[in-house]
């Protein structure tokens, strides 16, 4: 075969054509030049789609339909070279006016922040793994969804609390804390790390352990995604983890003795599975949503309101059988099922038998909203029971209401072991709403927010910043708490021209007009570790790839 002749010669080549078609103009209002992308797209061995490829409408698009992006260009990176190409390419088009870059690996911001108006880097082919059942750790790149990995790490039969959403990639995921189905047991995701690989605004790149820019480690570990680099690569101490006890248990919520009855049952759950009575085997998650019935395979309508509680136990079937038996002695409960099965098949099981949770299968995704509140205190049957009648008007049947459950290995943390601030939480509260058409987006976000005021006098003042919502103004204190100090400390550090930005990158405790503000004291460690050079696997003059010459596109 000629030596000119390959695949990516070729694409380049096709690229070049259409991009030479285009006025200047058409590069020049976002800062770049075509000389300049075309460069870039040389030393790439992933690909830039601009506006007007064929592919660009498809490739902008969120998960959530109700975000509708239009960035400048959208780089995928195969390659640690490639990003470092991406971002210089990036940081150009931004100093010359452009708009802010964003970073993408899922693309499941529940905020939009996964992409906005400048360059869009996007991590999704940067998706391979390594599993060492020996050292029991496991290293993914950040566009690693966690459909692969938990499928590729139960062949093995070892496990990391990981998303239950398999499009979820682990880039975004573990920066911002990460809840799983196995969490009371293990932890939060970012809880499991040993180390992360990360790539700075400069192309320069530094590995992030408890030894090594200890600094960085603590604060992206809760961080949030986009705040500090680009994080390449992580890796994770692993448990044994074999088959898993699942079960699901219901309570009907139409009449005055339903109301009743799940009243009486959330009570007794914040008595005995809450806090200080949690058993770090069980793993539990409470919804109220509409479903068929509480039985499987009936007509998918008439749908009515249900209290639903599932769990993981990640003890023996016997001993899982065991801890639900009093709940499934409540007034009005009905046993849906128990199972034991490997942890993949549980979590999917969890999700969606006998119907999802919600019961939306049919194509296209619907517009979403959500809003998350920490709650560390048990609430009153009153409040129970006002909540329950106020879910149950909802304006429409979409609505998904849910409790991930806290305590166990999340709760046994410190709040300043790392950046995860929401240690002394029992459980993370959301509202999920949907619509499909316009007309319906205004009662179903006036429902939402009605919410969120109900909540104001019982949450305790947290947000978990893996399911941000712009509405939420002071969310420096609601997604870091005491820590946020800390993260604004080490982004000033890492990215010292704020390079990574979004509409609610972290904050400063005060603005600089107001003065100094509060004399804040930061752990330790975190406070040696920040004065402290950093440390670099590579600099950018070793690093950074200088684009080849594009090819031309006559060649």
């Amino acid at each position: 075969m000629p030596h000119n002749y390959n695949s990516k010669r070729l694409r380049d080549r096709a690229l070049f054509a259409q991009w030479d078609k285009r006025d200047e103009g058409a590069f020049s209002r976002y800062g770049v030049s075509r000389d300049a992308v075309k460069q870039a797209q040389s030393g790439l061995q992933g690909t830039i789609v601009l506006p007007g490829d064929p592919q660009y409408n498809a490739d902008r698009v969120l998960f959530n339909p109700v975000f509708d992006p239009y960035p400048a260009m959208i780089i995928y990176c195969k390659t640690e070279s490639d990003v470092a190409i991406a971002l210089s390419l990036a940081n150009l088009a931004r100093l010359q006016g452009g708009a802010p870059f964003t970073v993408r690996s899922g693309g499941h911001c529940t905020a939009g922040f996964s992409a906005s108006y400048g360059v869009l880097i996007d991590m999704s082919e940067m998706d391979s793994y390594t599993i060492d059942t020996t050292g029991m750790t496991a290293t993914a790149q950040s566009g690693v969804t966690f459909g692969a990995f938990r499928s590729a790490l139960t062949t093995y039969g070892v496990h990391v609390p990981g998303g239950e959403c398999d499009d979820v990639c682990i880039g975004g995921y573990v920066q911002g804390g990460g809840y799983g189905f196995t969490s009371v047991s293990f932890g939060m995701n970012c809880d499991c790390v040993l180390s992360l690989k990360v790539m700075l605004f400069d192309g320069s790149i530094v590995m992030a352990t408890p030894t090594t820019n200890y600094d960085l480690f603590w604060a992206m570990r809760g961080g949030t995604g986009g705040t500090m680099g680009v994080l390449l690569e992580v890796t994770y101490q692993l448990v044994t983890l074999g088959n898993v006890f699942g079960w699901a248990i219901g309570w009907p919520l139409t009449t005055a003795t339903d109301f009743q009855n799940a009243t009486a049952a959330m009570l007794f759950l914040q008595q005995n599975y809450m806090g200080a009575a949690t058993d770090p085997r069980q793993n539990i998650q409470v919804t109220l949503c509409w479903q068929p019935s509480l039985q499987p395979g009936l007509p998918t309508n008439p749908m009515s309101p249900y209290l639903l509680v599932r769990g993981c136990w990640t003890g023996d079937s016997t001993s899982g059988a065991t801890a639900i038996q009093p709940l499934v002695n409540q007034p009005g409960a009905y046993l849906q099922w128990t199972d034991t099965d490997t942890f993949e098949v549980m979590n999917d099981k969890l999700l969606n038998y006998p119907y999802g949770l919600p019961d939306i299968n049919i194509p296209p995704m619907p517009n979403e909203d959500k809003a998350s509140r920490y709650v560390s205190r048990y609430m009153t049957s009153e409040e129970w029971n006002t909540f329950f009648n106020y879910f149950v008007g909802s304006p429409n049947q979409y609505s998904y209401f849910y409790m991930e459950f806290y305590g166990g290995a999340i709760n046994s943390q410190a709040t300043d072991y790392n950046a995860f601030v929401h240690r002394t939480a029992l459980y993370n509260a959301v509202l999920d709403v949907f619509w499909y058409t316009s007309d319906q987006r205004n009662a179903v976000e006036t429902f939402l927010d009605g919410w969120v005021t109900f909540m104001e006098p019982i949450y305790n003042g947290e947000v978990y910043q893996n399911y941000p919502r712009m509405n939420d103004v002071n969310y420096n204190r609601m997604y870091w708490g005491d820590n946020q100090a800390g993260v604004y400390a080490v982004k000033c550090k890492y990215d010292p021209y704020g390079a990574f930005t979004f509409p609610q990158v972290v904050q400063p405790l005060m603005p600089p007009i107001f003065g100094p503000g509060p004399v804040i004291i930061l752990p330790a460690a975190l406070q040696a570790a920040l004065s402290q050079p950093i440390v670099y696997a590579s600099t950018v003059e070793q690093f950074a790839v200088k684009p080849k010459a594009p090819v031309p596109a006559s060649a």
